[in-house]
């Protein structure tokens, strides 16, 4: 990957960091969950069209935060291979006075 898609893969993962700590969205998320769940206990247990509906809107929640919390990993990484790329390109000279302070 070149630096600019590292770069760009690193601030999906600032901008996902900051929605997955972001209280209304957690909140959003928990109102879903608890209303496919509040649904679903009442849903008849004939209407299995609307019970797999239910399903599929408590997994769809969980899918959100969990391609979320994969764009922040990817950011993470991102961030650590930006680094160390420019660790590597640092001239020799500079990383011996780096070392040395």
């Amino acid at each position: 990957m070149s630096r600019s898609e590292n770069q760009q893969l690193a601030d999906l993962g600032v901008e996902a960091r900051q929605v997955l700590t972001n209280p209304a969205f957690n909140e959003a998320l928990r109102l879903m969950r608890e209303d496919a769940y509040r649904q679903w206990k009442t849903c008849p247990i004939r209407d299995a069209e609307g019970q797999l509906l239910l399903l599929q809107a408590a997994r769809l929640t969980d899918k959100v935060e969990s391609v979320l919390r994969g764009i922040l990993e990817a950011g993470k990484l991102a961030s650590a291979k930006i680094s160390i790329d420019e660790e590597r390109d640092e001239p020799a000279a500079r990383r011996l006075m780096r070392r040395v302070l």
